[in-house]
């Protein structure tokens, strides 16, 4: 039998304002996985095991981890390796379908749109909620990409100003090409959005 202490971690990385970077995961977790041999030298993996959320969570790794181990488990100082090694492989991975980025396991900052605060939660969290296709926008100005069926989609939200001088919010969605594909625009007026242009 072979047992292995790790802290592991990881990401989903995707692409927002033009950043490789993580949109969602774990920090590091404490894991003990344990693998017995076969007479072919193949390992099978007999235990996976994490520690208990919350309150028994300390105990839980004590229980799992040998004690000369508790601190490099407790301290985090490993995470700033494991956050390295992620985005090695990010950049491997971009290396493969031949596209250039920057690349970054650290959140993007992400610019809110300047609009009534009521308005601005009734487009970005309501109206979402009941439109599928409008939840994959951006909740920020600026762009996302979405791989649907193997085509490769940018979503933009955008902020500008109507002709009669109220603020607009424009989604767009388009192909690798620049070609669009779907489009709403919505005039904020009070604290109310009202759509201008694209489907109800």
């Amino acid at each position: 039998m072979v047992t292995v202490y790790t802290l592991a971690s990881f990401s989903w990385f995707g692409f927002e304002d033009g950043i490789f970077t993580s949109i969602s995961g774990s920090g590091s977790i404490p894991t003990v996985i344990s693998f017995s041999k076969n007479e072919r030298g193949n390992y099978h993996l007999v235990q996976y095991k994490e520690p208990m959320d919350g309150a028994g969570y300390s105990e839980s790794v004590k229980e799992m981890f040998p004690k000369q181990l508790w601190d490099q488990v407790f301290n985090n100082n490993q995470y700033p390796t494991l956050a390295r090694q992620q985005e090695d492989q990010a950049k491997l991975y971009l290396d493969s379908i031949g596209r250039k980025a920057q690349v970054s396991s650290a959140v993007v900052e992400k610019k809110p749109a300047r609009i009534n605060v009521e308005a601005s939660n009734k487009l970005f969290a309501e109206l979402t909620k009941w439109d599928s296709e409008l939840n994959k926008f951006p909740y920020w100005l600026g762009t996302k990409e979405i791989l649907e069926n193997g085509v490769r989609y940018l979503y933009e939200t955008s902020q500008s100003k109507t002709g009669d001088g109220f603020d607009l919010i424009s989604f767009k969605k388009t192909k690798e090409d620049g070609t669009v594909v779907k489009e709403y625009r919505y005039k904020i007026v009070g604290s109310e959005p009202q759509l201008i242009h694209g489907d109800q």
